[in-house]
């Protein structure tokens, strides 16, 4: 089974094969696959009501992990899974290790457009890492579109993030979660909500976008207003082909796997103003 409670998929053991000797982990299965893949075949159909859903197991999870004094180190998409409830969870702790020791692989190891700032200058994962991460997924969650989709994953892209650039989309998001998104992305670690306070929030935006009169729920009915009219003008907002599948081009060089992010010289991060949400 899953850990329902914690939003953290669990591990039943590990096996090995006999004829590679590769060690395999052994955990249950989760029929949507990874949260892009979910969001990719179901994101049209989602309202904002399941997005908020989807943000409070996350932060959920993500509180579990981090009550613990553990960092997840490798906090991206892929990385989080989508059941036939449509229930979702954190999975992939391989990287995963105590907050107050130092992680026995050197170098940066992350897929680009989720790791924070001060990470690609070098300095070590912390909680605060796991949370840039959160921001980014966050905003994934609510656009529809993988971050930075259509730009090469260089050095170059990891400059401007450290010069303050963030994904940026014309879907119009609601206030109170934009401004969680922002907080979670800021260039400063120490500005950054922690895991408890994103699970209190997402936790009342959760319940409270069901009630008629709340705050969120008229951002959320605002925001649909928005993107319903930038759909009729031919703006550039997530859209479905034939088979309901979300479309969408990504960049030849963009990477969403994990891999070994080795920069020299990036710039001190700071925030910088954008336009959009």
């Amino acid at each position: 089974m899953m850990n329902n409670a914690a939003r953290v998929v669990t591990c039943y053991g590990i096996t090995k094969d006999p004829k590679t000797n590769n060690f395999t982990m052994v955990m249950n299965y989760a029929e949507n696959g990874s949260l892009r893949h979910h969001l990719n075949n179901s994101f049209n159909s989602m309202d904002w009501n399941k997005k908020c859903e989807i943000l409070y197991d996350i932060a959920s999870g993500l509180k579990k992990i981090h009550d613990n004094r553990l960092i997840h180190h490798d906090f991206h998409c892929g990385n989080i899974l989508n059941n036939s409830r449509s229930w979702t969870y954190i999975t992939d702790l391989g990287l995963c290790h105590p907050a107050n020791e130092k992680p026995f692989q050197s170098g940066v190891y992350g897929v680009l457009p989720y790791v924070a700032p001060e990470v690609l200058r070098g300095k070590e994962y912390t909680q605060a890492s796991d949370i840039y991460g959160f921001g980014i997924i966050a905003y994934e969650i609510c656009t529809g579109l993988p971050p930075y989709h259509d730009i090469a994953h260089d050095e170059f892209l990891a400059a401007k993030i450290c010069q303050g650039l963030r994904p940026n989309s014309n879907y119009k998001i609601p206030q109170l979660i934009s401004d969680i998104i922002k907080q979670c992305w800021d260039a400063d670690p120490l500005k950054r909500p922690n895991a408890e306070e994103l699970y209190e929030l997402f936790r009342d935006l959760h319940y409270d976008e069901n009630k008629k009169n709340s705050i969120i729920n008229k951002q959320t009915k605002e925001a649909d207003e928005v993107n319903e009219r930038a759909n009729s003008f031919n703006k550039k907002l997530p859209s479905s082909s034939s088979t309901g599948i979300l479309s969408y081009t990504t960049h030849t060089q963009a990477v969403y796997t994990s891999r070994l992010l080795d920069f020299k010289n990036l710039p001190e991060p700071k925030n910088a103003e954008y336009p959009g949400n």
